[in-house]
């Protein structure tokens, strides 16, 4: 099996399916850049905590790959923020119908457990107003409190939830000025690179499902022109291996195979191919697309390498074929 690292943002990925040990792509993200929290589909971001005593606990996809949701811990302070973003269905264009569409199923759902329940408006440290929901929720013998605020437009809604279970008297105003840090951008219009980075920490967390989506939508971003070509035969690699990772041999395959005819001078391209060739037994058809790939080794990225198909998973599915075998061992090795 290959292991693909991608130095992307200072991410290191590594992957499952049909994966080549090979440095393809690096980039520097611009200074001070905070990871943004987008959608795959649709616009609005939300700026998420980077360095200080923040610690990333969590990001992820509710609601069937509709609502990415980044947790993050403070040291020491016994507060949790969470951030979310999901497209605007409550059929109202503002942020009450996003607060009603999130707070309405956990209070139905929590009802005996929830008390002190206030909803009230707030301002951002942007002079922006949001709207906010706070109640008190008892579980057993723990007590936690919970803030949430809501930004919305007619297509996005934008969410943070602060909690605690600490009683103390600073605890409230620490609360509040997360709130007020909370500047979400519902007009924003993600670029490439936002999309590639989130389907990055994806596919590095083993999400491949998760990620597919986001690599796509990064490669559905790219300019088509030769300025973008390292990047699209990138993107195309780890969305070739997400689909393929996530059980979607039928359309990796149909993406390997436009990318081949695209870009046929790109050894990776057929590469992939002979590994969904061989993850479906077709070991003449796998080593038609090695023997492409190979002819084609010279042409990989600077700083990459072709993979070794002795080591490889998918592969190594065909290893009883002995006339397969032979011929695999047979490729040249970097």
């Amino acid at each position: 099996m290959r292991t693909t690292r991608h130095i992307v943002t200072a991410i290191l990925l590594s992957g499952l399916f049909c994966l080549a040990g090979r440095l393809t792509f690096a980039q520097q993200p611009a200074p001070n850049k905070h990871l943004m929290l987008v959608t795959s589909f649709g616009p609005g971001a939300i700026a998420l905590p980077s360095g200080g005593d923040w610690k990333a606990e969590l990001l992820t996809i509710y609601d069937d790959g509709r609502r990415p949701v980044a947790q993050f811990s403070k040291a020491n302070s016994g507060l949790t923020v969470s951030f979310i973003l999901f497209e605007n269905l409550s059929g109202k264009p503002n942020a009450q119908g996003c607060r009603e569409d999130a707070i309405n199923p956990i209070v139905e759902h929590e009802s005996k457990s929830i008390t002190k329940r206030v909803d009230a408006d707030a301002t951002n440290s942007a002079g922006e107003t949001l709207v906010t929901t706070a109640y008190l929720l008892s579980l057993g013998g723990l007590q936690q409190h919970n803030l949430f605020g809501f930004a919305g437009d007619a297509k996005t809604c934008a969410e943070i939830h602060v909690s605690n279970t600490k009683e103390a008297p600073d605890m409230e105003a620490a609360m509040k000025d997360l709130l007020a840090d909370f500047r979400p951008d519902l007009s924003y219009r993600p670029s490439a690179m936002d999309y590639f980075v989130l389907a990055s920490l994806f596919f590095k967390h083993s999400q491949p499902a998760l990620a597919a989506p986001y690599y796509d939508a990064s490669l559905q971003a790219l300019p088509a022109d030769a300025g973008s070509l390292m990047m699209r035969r990138v993107v195309t690699d780890q969305l070739v291996m997400s689909l393929g990772m996530s059980g979607d041999l039928k359309d990796a395959r149909a993406l390997a195979e436009k990318a081949a005819a695209a870009d046929p001078d790109y050894p990776i391209n057929y590469y992939n191919l002979a590994c969904i060739d061989a993850e479906q037994a077709d070991a003449k058809n796998a080593k038609v697309h090695l023997q492409q790939a190979f002819d084609r080794r010279v042409n990989v990225l600077k700083g990459e390498s072709m993979p070794d198909p002795t080591k490889d998973d998918s592969l190594l599915k065909l290893k009883k074929d002995k006339e397969f075998w032979t011929f695999v061992a047979g490729l040249p090795r970097n």
